[in-house]
């Protein structure tokens, strides 16, 4: 027989899901959403899963960062560093009274651990600072492990000069790659984790708040704020709703509230326009084969789960590919027959294998005892015939008398 191919659809079920997963997010409309105008200089809007530029304005300008540099100092402490490991809190004269500290006393010991929730959350300039002499064994060296890992990521656009992000000379990078940095250390679980959290408490009585006030929203997911004069307000953000995960930029907002709205409207703008479908369920039957010729069938079922995320406006379609409409035995069970191909907009996005839920047997015909018995029924049945002919020749039916 030759192989089949088959539209199939998603289950209507999952689909209401989908709708009902979205308009829980809080200003996320029906409509198609319209492109959100921002206050920032700069900005970028990126789907992670798929890398897909969402948004982009500017992206590329190298600008100031402001505390966005600890991003970076956070990436090289995580390459460096096992989180467990103890260091050392050193004292930090801050030039102004205005900058962020985490408050740590110095002269005490502190994990990887809590360093960095102490650098992150409230912003520390104190503890980026001792960082960068724990783990460089001074500034100046830990800048140029900052300017390696930049080089090693890709940042075209970015050079450090320092792991705070004070306004000092040299100390640049874009939107684009700060999205760029983002991705590679929200891949980190516990980096991941730890830009989630509201607050924190840490040994010796210290407790730390989160700048990011975003994190009260459901679907906000992090990372980093910063300000100074040169930069403005700045802010990488990050979403995860129903299997989308986003990351945006804005820099050069005016204001924190400013900062605070492009972020917002960058965020939902994404999941306005993004979804996640189920495109296979491992071990899902899809399709029933015949076997052997017969009416019995056996289950094709998916070899492995699959989920893309696509644009809602997207013309996703799903096929059966190559399935058999019937199946010789003997197979055994897991034997790939068939795929499951999802198309986007006419370019292939997946595939996943079909394969047999239970083992096929030999064709009955092959069966020595069956064969025996299809035999003796032949003779039989040959025996019977030349028995009839025999009694129609010699006259055994005769017409009945007339009366």
């Amino acid at each position: 027989m030759q192989p089949a191919r088959r539209a199939i659809t998603l289950p209507r079920a999952f689909a209401l899901c989908l709708i009902a997963g979205v308009l829980a997010v809080p200003g996320v409309a029906r409509a198609s959403p319209q492109r959100p105008e921002l206050a920032a200089k700069e900005a970028i809007l990126v789907e992670a899963d798929t890398g897909a530029t969402i948004f982009s304005y500017h992206a590329n300008r190298e600008v100031a960062i402001a505390s966005t540099t600890k991003l970076m100092t956070a990436y090289v402490t995580l390459e460096s560093d096992p989180l467990a490991r103890d260091v050392l809190e050193h004292p930090y004269y801050p030039e102004t009274a205005d900058q962020s500290l985490a408050g740590l006393p110095s002269g005490y010991r502190y994990s990887v651990a809590d360093m960095l929730r102490a650098m992150l959350l409230p912003s520390g300039n104190d503890v980026a600072h001792s960082l960068g002499i724990d783990i460089g064994g001074s500034t100046p060296h830990f800048v140029d492990l900052m300017n390696a890992a930049a080089r090693k990521l890709g940042l075209d656009h970015t050079h450090y000069s320092t792991p705070i992000g004070l306004d000092t000379a040299g100390n640049y990078s874009s939107a684009a790659d700060l999205e760029t940095l983002a991705y590679a250390l929200m891949r980190d679980p516990f980096f991941a984790a730890v830009v989630r959290e509201r607050y924190a408490y840490l040994p010796h009585g210290v407790e730390v708040d989160n700048t990011n006030d975003l994190l009260a929203y459901p679907f906000v997911s992090g990372i980093k704020t910063g300000h100074t004069l040169d930069a403005g307000y700045c802010l990488v953000g990050a979403a995860s709703w129903h299997g989308v995960h986003l990351i945006s930029v804005v820099l050069g907002d005016p204001d924190e509230a400013d900062r605070d709205d492009d972020t917002l409207a960058l965020l939902r703008y994404g999941l306005a326009l993004y979804h996640r479908v189920h495109v296979a369920v491992k071990g899902r039957a899809y399709y029933r084969a015949n076997t052997n010729g017969t009416r019995k069938s056996v289950a094709l079922v998916a070899a492995h789960a699959a989920t893309l995320v696509v644009r809602r406006s997207s013309g996703l379609h799903v096929d059966l590919d190559d399935v058999p409409k019937d199946i010789d035995g003997p197979v055994a069970a897991g034997t790939q027959a068939g795929r499951i191909e999802a198309s986007d907009d006419g370019r292939v996005v997946a595939t996943i294998s079909l394969v047999t839920k239970a083992a096929v047997r030999d064709p009955p015909s092959s069966s020595p005892l069956r064969t025996i018995a299809e035999i003796a029924a032949l003779v039989v049945a040959a025996g019977c015939t030349l028995r009839l002919m025999r009694r129609r020749a010699t006259g055994a039916f005769r017409p009945r008398a007339r009366r």
